[in-house]
């Protein structure tokens, strides 16, 4: 402790305060529970905090609740739908869609605990006889699964999963990679080893039938693992070294491919090394990242082979805390972050990170009471290498956002009767460029900026909210026209103004009923050329309750207006009106309770038509059907 007076001490274990219930001794403090926390690991600090005001952490630490007894917990949610087309229009040919159709969905988890083994489940699955959207096409669908069981004990956790496998790196190697597949797990209870070892199918499904567990085809398959290691004891955070390894084939592409087909297969390895460091009871982060890959992105059959490439990215961050000042405002973040992807480095984990790029990027957050703010610079280029066959794009971006909630009495004023307001506004520019010596080599000149302008305001009531936004979009294009062998291969778009303005309602006066209507406008300018489009969106939205929880209607409809207006008087103007209108009866016959299930008749109809200056593109069709649901829910609390 520091050599001033102390006022008190403070225990925090798992995000609750524990202060009441503890006992200061000479060698730190005793924490005694009235009820015993549940199973499993929780950060735990210990704060001081002194008479002027500083709050020191004196200790940060892991803490591994073993379990005690058996529990076992379950939730089980699932609906059965049937509709039957009872009647339809006489235009439409409905000789080729099923008059009927079935759909349902079932959703469940379990968790059970017994001693230091864990188990858990989770499923969700859909049916639709008609296959709609469904892919595979089947009748079944399986878009989440995944079983697991883990041992918990004083030294560690270890266990194994199969199904849906989500790897929470976001990084070079890693992006949002969710496939099915095993993961072998271990960490220690302080969390400063973990370790993970994956194999999964390369490929997204939702079959069930196909690559459950793991991959039959060998060109569907991704191996990889990752390991993160904490060596302070002391203090974990100030270094966490971390590797990473994946390898895999698929049919999937990324930014840079050479698409042959859809049955090409490409694939490679890629590895890399993260360091973290965190200082200044966490006012300051430091992260480092270097990656390699050899991947073949061209098919494995095709062309070069694989291509070594690397890609790095380092990041500094700044936020206000216990040893950096607020500087007048209640909470502030400054980060500054370079990363560069060479043009064939790829992982089979994020297809998505495009190569060959350059990004250095400045943001400072800030928020003081209900005013906060976000500003953001950021400069890309391409062709990091400098090839002299490669054009070189270079993007400059500056974006500022406000957004505005002020403290009101909602009793008195204006307030009362408009809402709790919120302000929004943004500035962002963007300037794209390429150098003229560049426009053969692209086949395209770029030199344009982009301004975006935005103000928006929202309204909240015990009754009704609402929102009102307007945003113009002006494109200053100074490219010109390119020329090759006597042919112009590229004419400029020229300026343009994108002007969209919205408005949203929703209105709840009583229980009974609720209507939300929307507005959107917008209209599109190529001021060089004098094409205008403008587009009118309306709808409405309502929901009405005859009987509480017994009768019930919804309602919708929506209206579509394009309107396209053409400089050159040669050009054909268009114009097309769309109405698209749904109404749906229920009558909640059997009300769903624990052990049984609900049950709901209903009656729906649909109503579309288009009307379109070129005639051939006019229809007119409706349909009733007639249906019921079932669906029952059931939980077990342990």
């Amino acid at each position: 402790m520091q050599d001033k007076a102390l006022e008190s001490i403070a225990v925090e274990i798992g995000g609750y305060d524990v202060t009441p219930f503890i006992e200061r001794t000479d060698d730190g403090v005793i924490v005694s529970l009235d009820s015993g926390l549940e199973a499993g690991t929780y950060q735990a600090y210990v704060l001081a905090f002194y008479s002027d005001g500083e709050i020191q952490t004196l200790s940060e630490s892991q803490v591994t609740i073993a379990a005690s007894g058996s529990s076992t917990q379950w939730n089980l949610n699932s609906t059965l739908s049937t509709q039957v087309r009872v009647a339809e229009d006489d235009t439409t040919d409905y000789r080729s869609v099923d008059h009927r159709q079935s759909n349902g969905a079932l959703s469940a988890d379990s968790d059970h605990r017994d001693g230091n083994i864990h188990t858990s489940a989770r499923l969700q699955a859909v049916y639709d006889n008609l296959h709609q959207g469904h892919y595979p096409d089947s009748e079944w669908q399986l878009p989440e699964y995944q079983a697991g069981i883990a041992h918990e004990s004083d030294a560690g956790t270890a266990g194994v999963q199969v199904g849906n496998y989500a790897h929470p790196n976001e990084d070079l190697l890693f992006s949002g990679y969710q496939r099915r597949g095993v993961n072998l797990f271990a960490n220690n209870p302080e969390q400063t080893l973990k370790a993970s070892l994956f194999g999964t199918a390369s490929e997204t499904t939702n079959s069930v039938e196909q690559d459950l567990f793991w991959p039959e085809k060998q060109n569907n398959q991704t191996l990889g693992g990752t390991l993160a290691v904490s060596p302070l004891t002391d203090n974990p955070e100030r270094l966490t070294l971390g590797a990473s390894y994946v390898d895999g084939k698929g049919t999937s592409t990324g930014s840079g491919f050479t698409v042959l087909d859809d049955e090409s297969i490409y694939g490679g390895h890629s590895w890399g090394f993260t360091l973290d460091s965190i200082w200044l009871n966490r006012s300051l982060w430091l992260h480092w990242q270097k990656a390699q890959s050899s991947f073949d992105s061209d098919g494995l059959d095709y062309g070069d082979g694989a291509l070594d490439d690397d890609a790095d990215k380092w990041l500094v961050q700044l936020n206000s805390g216990p040893d950096l000042p607020a500087f007048g405002v209640d909470q502030w973040q400054l980060s500054a972050q370079r990363q560069r992807v060479g043009e064939y480095f790829y992982s089979i984990a994020n297809l998505g990170l495009p190569g060959d790029l350059d990004t250095r990027q400045l943001a400072l957050y800030a928020n003081k009471g209900g005013l906060s703010l976000n500003t953001e610079g950021q400069h890309q280029q391409n062709n990091i290498e400098d090839r002299a066959d490669r054009a070189t794009l270079t993007v400059r971006y500056f974006g500022l956002d406000l957004n505005y909630t002020p403290g009101v009495d909602l009793q008195s004023g204006p307030w009362r009767y408009i809402g709790s307001p919120s302000y929004t506004t943004y500035y962002h520019v963007t300037r794209n460029s390429q150098p003229r010596s560049d426009v053969l080599l692209s086949g395209l000149d770029v030199d344009n900026t982009q301004r975006e302008y935005s103000v928006g305001a929202s309204f909240s009531h015990e009754r009704w909210s609402w929102g009102l936004n307007y945003a113009l979009v002006k494109t200053d294009d100074r490219s010109d026209p390119v020329e090759q062998n006597g042919f112009e291969i590229y004419t400029p778009v020229g300026d343009t103004e994108n002007h969209l303005t919205s408005l949203q309602l929703s209105w709840f006066p009583n229980e009974r009923l609720t209507l939300s209507p929307t507005l959107q406008w917008n209209q599109y300018k190529e001021l060089e050329n004098d094409n205008a489009y403008k587009t009118l969106n309306a709808g409405i939205d309502g929901q009405y309750a005859f009987i509480p929880n017994k009768l019930l209607m919804h309602v919708n409809y929506f209206y579509g207006h394009y309107d396209n207006r053409y400089g050159d008087p040669d050009s054909l103007d268009t114009q097309q009106d769309n109405h698209t209108g749904n109404l749906q009866l229920t009558w909640k016959a059997v009300e769903a309770k624990r052990l049984k299930p609900g049950m709901d008749w209903f009656l729906k109809g649909n109503y579309g038509r288009q009307d379109d200056t070129i005639d051939a593109n006019d229809y007119e069709s409706w349909q009733v059907r007639l249906g019921f649901s079932v669906y029952w829910a059931g939980y077990n609390e342990g």
